[in-house]
């Protein structure tokens, strides 16, 4: 006991150490020869930073996913981007609430495994949504599981959830996402290792009543392979287009009706023979059944062919295309 200082001496360090009488060794370089510890894991910059191909994707992954979410439970959903981190997959972990829908898919064709998080708030409010109600009854979650009819909402909503993600991916490269299995606790998730780094795009999700988060995590190594691509600042003229509208107008324009019609031969009349013809007259064309007629679509011409017959019917058959003068 005689290492253990009496209170008297105490006050006596104390006010030695205020007066600036006893030497302390805060001055101390935190480690020997004043060298200071680097963590060579450690980003010197933020992953997600490097890759700006990366905010264009969520900004395409947006603007699908509304409709998407809107189309399957009925009622107005929006879709919004809350942030987007470059942390340790243990840290991540360990700042998911609980419980959660955790969603493991591949990225076809390149390695590795990625992953969708659905927080369990979310999943409540999309059961309730799906099943016509109205998310006014808040959820305790405390302790809860997902049930079998939950899990098959979480199954159906992780699918148009990666099916428009995709197709948000599809202009920079064309992937397949394959959900593989669904975890509640993190550490059966393990789609990198606890020190890797991965990029967390976290969501929030609005279905009128209620607000939910998603988080869809990319590991670093598994978009490594494409890292030259997603550090592109999308120059190229074909990625400016917006996919999802030039695919709208093709829709629209292949299912318009174009009235087509064949010239089978003119000829040119005076005024007063055009009131002088009754029925039973003759009017020689210039063209011969065996010539070729011209097509046209809308009033332009656009094809040349022959004149036959198919199925008891008059017909003509295309020969060729009548390009551009």
């Amino acid at each position: 006991m005689g290492n253990v200082l009496s209170q008297e001496e105490v006050d006596s360090l104390l006010t030695g150490i205020g007066e600036g009488e006893v030497e302390t060794e805060t001055d101390a370089p935190d480690s020997p020869g004043g060298t200071v510890r680097y963590d060579f894991g450690k980003e010197s910059d933020p992953v997600h930073l490097k890759m700006p191909t990366l905010g264009v994707i969520n900004e395409r992954f947006l603007h699908v996913l509304k409709p998407g979410l809107s189309n399957a439970t009925g009622t107005m959903v929006d879709v919004s981007i809350t942030d987007v981190d470059t942390v340790r997959y243990d840290e991540f972990c360990r700042s998911l609430p609980l419980p959660s829908s955790l969603n493991i898919f591949k990225i076809e064709p390149l390695r590795g495994f990625a992953l969708l998080v659905l927080e369990g708030s979310l999943v409540f409010a999309f059961v309730d949504t799906f099943f016509g109600g109205s998310n006014l009854s808040p959820v305790r979650l405390e302790g809860k599981s997902f049930t079998p009819i939950e899990a098959k909402i979480i199954e159906r909503t992780v699918s148009i959830v990666l099916e428009n993600l995709q197709q948000a991916w599809s202009d920079v490269i064309e992937v397949k996402l394959v959900p593989t299995r669904t975890e509640i606790d993190p550490q059966f998730a393990g789609v990198a290792l606890p020190d890797e780094m991965i990029i967390a795009n976290r969501f929030s999700i609005d279905l009128g009543n209620f607000q939910g988060a998603m988080t869809i995590c990319w590991p670093y190594s598994t978009l490594e392979p494409i890292r030259e691509k997603l550090q592109e600042t999308f120059k190229s003229e074909e990625l400016e287009v917006d996919q999802g509208w030039r695919r709208y107008f093709e829709n629209r324009i292949m299912s318009m009706d174009v009235d087509i019609c064949c010239i089978l031969g003119t000829v040119n009349i005076t005024g007063r023979e055009l009131l002088e013809m009754k029925v039973g007259d003759v009017m020689p064309l210039d063209q011969r059944p065996k010539d070729p007629i011209i097509i046209q679509a809308e009033g332009l011409p656009k094809f040349r062919g022959y004149m036959g017959a198919y199925n008891n019917r008059k017909a003509v058959r295309i020969h060729d295309k009548i390009g551009r003068e």
